[in-house]
C-alpha cells in the first residue's frame, strides 16, 4: 500500500496509474518516422492508424476507470462482472492492438521511440491489472478446465433425497400387499368365516334342545286340569 492524497492505493493499481501517464506521453511521441534529404518527418499514435490510437485509448480507459475506483468515491455500476477483470481484459485487448502495430508496421517508415515506449507501457498496464485481479481472488484461466458442478449422490434404497426412510409405499408395514393385522379380513377370531360364538346366529336356534318343538314336555302340560278326569 502506498498513502497519496490521504488515501491508501494498492501497489498493483498504483503501477497502473503510472504506466498509463507513461503510455499518454509515449502517444504524443513519434511512433514511425523517414528520414530523407536531412529531414526527419515522423507521426505520433494518433496519426498512424486505428491499431495504434486504438491500443492507446483502450490503455488510458483501463487507467481511467482505476483512478476513478481510487481516487472518488463514485461505485461502479453492477454489470455482471468483477470490475478487476473487466480492467484486465480492456488493457490486454489495448495491448494486443499494439502488438500488431508494431508487427505489422508502415511501409516506407521506420519504428520510432515513441511505439517502443508506447508498447512496454501498455504491457505494464496490462500486468499490474492482472495481478489486481488475482489479488481480488480471480484464478488465471488454464486450457482445458472447466467448471462444473457435482453429479448428485443418488438416496440409498429405503431413503428419499433428503435421506428420509420412507414409509407408506408399495411393499412397506402397513402398505398394500402385507399380511392383514389382527381383526382383519380372514385374520385373528371375530373376522368373516371364523367359527361363530357364543351367542351368536345357530345357537339355540330353531330345532336345538329347548327350542319350540324339541323340548320334552313340561310337567303338567298334556295332563288333564285338576278335577278333570283322565282320558
Amino acid at each position: 500500500m502506498t498513502r497519496i492524497a490521504g488515501r491508501d492505493i494498492p501497489n498493483n493499481d498504483l503501477g497502473i496509474l503510472a504506466a498509463g501517464v507513461v503510455l499518454f506521453i509515449a502517444s504524443l511521441f513519434n511512433w514511425f518516422s523517414a528520414s530523407g534529404f536531412g529531414v526527419t518527418r515522423g507521426e505520433n499514435a494518433w496519426g498512424v492508424g486505428f491499431l495504434a490510437y486504438g491500443g492507446v485509448e483502450l490503455g488510458l480507459l483501463a487507467a481511467a476507470l482505476v483512478a476513478v475506483r481510487v481516487f472518488t468515491r463514485v461505485q461502479l455500476p453492477a454489470v455482471g462482472a468483477d470490475w478487476s477483470l473487466i480492467i484486465a481484459g480492456v488493457a490486454g485487448l489495448g495491448t494486443i492492438l499494439i502488438f500488431f502495430k508494431v508487427a505489422l508496421g508502415i511501409d516506407g517508415l521506420d519504428r520510432a521511440i515513441g511505439l517502443w515506449l508506447g508498447f512496454v507501457a501498455s504491457i505494464a498496464i496490462t500486468v499490474f491489472a492482472v495481478l489486481t485481479a488475482v489479488a481480488g481472488g480471480h484464478a488465471l484461466p488454464r486450457g482445458g478446465h472447466r467448471d462444473r458442478s457435482p453429479n448428485p449422490i443418488p438416496p440409498a434404497p429405503g431413503y428419499d433425497a433428503y435421506g428420509q426412510p420412507l414409509s407408506g409405499g408399495y411393499g412397506q408395514p402397513g402398505s398394500y400387499g402385507q399380511p392383514p393385522q389382527a381383526g382383519g379380513y380372514g385374520g385373528q377370531p371375530g373376522g368373516y368365516g371364523q367359527p361363530p360364538q357364543a351367542g351368536d346366529y345357530g345357537q339355540q336356534a330353531y330345532g336345538q334342545p329347548g327350542s319350540y318343538g324339541g323340548q320334552p314336555p313340561q310337567p303338567g302340560e298334556g295332563q288333564p286340569p285338576y278335577g278333570q278326569p283322565g282320558r
